[in-house]
């Protein structure tokens, strides 16, 4: 067969059989509907999208935690809510996160969609608010890159109402999963500029700024809020690990790397803020004695409650089980991020102590 200039036909036709496989299956697999959602109203309540981990991964989804899992707060699941579910309840009318379906594909229809570049092809399969992109496990190439990516098809539903859009914010919260190991930090105790871990940090500003970048482009006026990382040395789990101040002053500079990167991200990018986790955590707990050693103030609200900085299902501890922050921790964040939300120019009024303490708890029946 003589030589050709140019792909084979059958090549030509390749990504266009993809494309009209993916789809197919998509409807087969009643995933669809996301990628042919109605525009919303023009007007109405800030709409809010979020990307990020399992911080930010609703707990009342029964498809990824169903009854029985003993996960997202075990027997007080369905009373132990996380932070955009605390804002949908106490800012309903004002801040709108979409509405509460089941989204997103398997991981057959999710691969099929990525390889034929479906916009709005979205996984995993859970049960949230349908601006919430974040899945458990998510890691920092997450936001852009492979079947669970999250800016791709939260542009795709954007762009349903882009107007709507520029009176809307997208909440960017994840690294944990990248900078929270133990090993991570312990190398990082010992040398804060580490290359392993600092070659770790530079990819996950990388990929928030390449996320930044692509919604930055395609919805100018939204505004985006880029959180932290949170340092786990502060988690339970650690509690038995780094009992010296200079190895926990070693873990913080070497975390200073990123949020210093987002703060100067969120500075050089118009409609864009920087929420200090860290910082946040430090007012509501404290920290450790200059021993290392667990040094942590509780949290009361009213006189029913004190919660400690300790691993329970129950409201009393801080964290649930399987190492989440639970209800009190959450309602807290929910109303820091209120607050930061109205001190950028969004119409949101902060959740205020009464509220936050009133919600918490008509949970404690």
């Amino acid at each position: 067969m003589p030589p050709t200039d140019g792909p084979s036909p059958m090549r030509r036709r390749a990504p266009w059989l993809l494309g009209a496989v993916a789809l197919a299956l998509l409807a087969v697999f009643g995933g669809a509907a996301s990628l042919a959602q109605k525009p919303a109203p023009a007007a109405g309540p800030v709409p809010m999208a979020v990307l990020g981990d399992s911080n930010t991964h609703s707990y009342q989804d029964r498809v990824s935690f169903p009854p029985g899992s003993g996960l997202r707060g075990g027997p007080f699941q369905d009373r132990t809510f996380q932070w955009t579910e605390v804002l949908a309840r106490l800012r309903a009318g004002v801040i709108d996160p979409g509405p509460w379906e089941i989204v997103g594909q398997n991981r057959v229809v999710a691969t099929l969609g990525e390889l034929a570049d479906v916009p709005g092809a979205r996984s995993p399969r859970k049960q949230d608010y349908r601006y919430n992109f974040a899945s458990s496990g998510a890691g920092c190439s997450a936001l852009t890159q492979g079947i669970h990516r999250q800016v791709q098809p939260l542009l795709y539903t954007m762009g349903q109402d882009a107007p709507r859009w520029r009176q809307g914010v997208v909440i960017v919260r994840i690294g944990l999963v990248d900078m929270a190991d133990p090993a991570f930090l312990d190398q990082l105790s010992r040398d804060p500029a580490a290359p392993a871990q600092q070659h770790v940090i530079s990819v996950c500003l990388d990929r928030v700024g390449r996320a930044v970048q692509m919604i930055r482009a395609a919805h100018p006026q939204t505004h985006i809020v880029l959180v932290g990382v949170f340092d786990d040395s502060n988690d339970p789990i650690n509690f038995g690990r780094w009992h010296s101040r200079a190895a926990l002053d070693n873990i913080s500079r070497g975390l200073d790397r990123y949020d210093t990167g987002l703060r100067e991200l969120a500075a050089r990018t118009a409609d864009a803020s920087f929420f200090d986790d860290r910082a946040w955590f430090r007012d509501q707990w404290g920290a450790r004695g200059p021993d290392g050693k667990p040094a942590y103030r509780d949290v009361n609200i009213g006189d029913r409650l004190t919660v400690t900085l300790s691993l329970g299902d129950a409201p009393s501890h801080a964290l649930v089980s399987d190492d989440h922050w639970g209800l009190v921790v959450n309602v807290k964040w929910a109303q820091a991020m209120s607050r930061h939300l109205a001190s950028v120019g969004l119409p949101v009024k902060p959740i205020d102590d009464t509220e936050a303490q009133r919600f918490i708890e008509a949970q404690l029946r």
